[in-house]
């Protein structure tokens, strides 16, 4: 199908180069003659983003070349700058709760989960899985441990099966806490209070669906169920809402839109039109804005040679969107807003 194989693409495409070639393939054939260019209309800062919001940090990822790597700038676009190579993965930036330190994937030695200052200093590799297969990091609220997953099927064939796993900050004690089971689970991470956690899986359904869990592992609960694909939960600041990319408005569509924890209550926040298109986001840390990203190709986010920028709107989705003008990976752009 499909809207289900860009998808998925989107969501795990570089986990698919780690075991198999099917989406370096997808990257080649999926691009146009010419590629497109970024001419939407950029928009201009809400008149209330004030100078606190400017100020902080945003991560991203950036990509050249074939390979990605992890930036900050701040958050009106301006002194972007390199933190660290990613190499051939899509990095999947974590803030710290501090705001000191970035958790990471990279590829070295296969992908494994590293942590590095915001200055850019003290890189260290923190998980020790062998092979490695680690990817996907989200730091727990009160910064002591680390949410990832870790890839238990090596064997080349799609989709991975993934462990959801949990770590102290330092890489110790690393320990599963919702098995793979023979399904794909990926990119959990912790609600604000500690207490739950949000993440995509197919868990037997034909298309990618949201679902939410207690922090340890238990009370496995479906958030949304309409037949189509659903990714990248994030929660709100004050956990009441969950912000997430879809493509159930179809024809090419996939936008922004949120959701209580419960599944209530569903908003679409976005509303970009092919072959533009806008995901992978993150919440300010008042709640007042959300960074995403931004691609043009219509491709669902799996073609990372187009066009993409960081861009930002208010949480509410009122007012028009506008773009930072920071180039950003079209595959895992992952824009993340420093906690302070």
């Amino acid at each position: 199908m499909k809207t289900l194989l860009h998808w998925s693409l989107r969501v795990f495409g570089v986990l698919l180069v780690l075991f198999t070639g099917l989406f370096i393939f997808m990257k080649i054939t999926a691009q146009p003659a010419q590629q497109p260019v970024m001419s939407i209309d950029p928009g201009k800062p809400d008149p209330s983003f004030q100078r606190d919001e400017v100020n902080l940090k945003i991560a991203f990822a950036k990509y050249n070349a074939g390979d990605w790597s992890v930036y900050i700038m701040n958050a009106d676009g301006t002194e972007a700058k390199m933190l660290a190579d990613c190499l051939q993965i899509e990095c999947y930036p974590s803030w710290s709760p501090d705001g000191t330190k970035i958790a990471f994937q990279r590829t070295e030695d296969g992908a494994s989960i590293y942590v590095i200052s915001s200055d850019g200093s003290n890189l260290q590799r923190i998980s020790q899985s062998n092979p490695s297969s680690d990817v996907r990091p989200s730091w727990s609220p009160d910064g002591t441990e680390i949410l990832y997953n870790r890839v238990t099927n090596l064997n080349g064939k799609p989709p991975p099966i993934t462990d959801t796993m949990l770590m102290n900050a330092d890489g110790s004690d690393a320990h599963v806490i919702l098995p793979a089971n023979g399904d794909f689970n990926v990119e959990p991470r912790f609600s604000p209070d500690g207490k739950k956690i949000a993440f995509m899986s197919y868990q037997g359904h034909t298309y990618f669906q949201l679902y939410t869990m207690n922090a340890d592992g238990t009370d496995l609960t479906q958030i949304t169920s309409d037949p189509s694909n659903h990714g990248d939960p994030v929660w709100s600041p004050d956990g009441t809402r969950i912000i997430f990319g879809s493509d159930k408005e179809g024809g090419g569509k996939l936008n922004l839109f949120t959701i209580n924890p419960d599944g209530s209550n569903e908003q679409q926040i976005t509303h970009f039109l092919p072959p533009y298109e806008a995901g992978d986001a993150s919440y300010s840390p008042d709640g007042k804005y959300i960074a995403f990203e931004v691609d043009v190709g219509g491709d669902k986010q799996s073609n990372p040679n187009v066009p993409a920028q960081v861009w930002i709107v208010r949480s509410e989705g009122s007012g028009s969107p506008w773009s930072t003008g920071a180039a950003c990976a079209s595959v895992g752009c992952a824009p993340r807003w420093s906690p302070t």
